[in-house]
């Protein structure tokens, strides 16, 4: 199983052209509580990332696990 972290450099797993390497911004999670208690639990949504652009425009988008991967160094 592969954690991400904040900073780490990832990219897509498929085979894309022009895919770019992108950098983890945070984990996404949802809150929500449970009806039938006072407990709250947490849903994971995806793991954020930001990449510039050829053009040098800023992008961010949420991604699943399933479809990162590191970047090896």
């Amino acid at each position: 199983m592969v954690f991400f972290h904040e900073g780490d450099l990832v990219e897509l797993k498929h085979t894309l052209p022009n895919k770019p390497v992108m950098m983890v911004k945070g984990i996404v999670k949802s809150r929500f509580k449970d009806k039938n208690s006072d407990k709250s639990n947490n849903l994971f949504l995806g793991v954020k990332c930001c990449w510039f652009t050829s053009q040098g425009l800023y992008q961010e988008q949420i991604f699943s696990t399933k479809d990162l991967e590191k970047v090896r160094k």
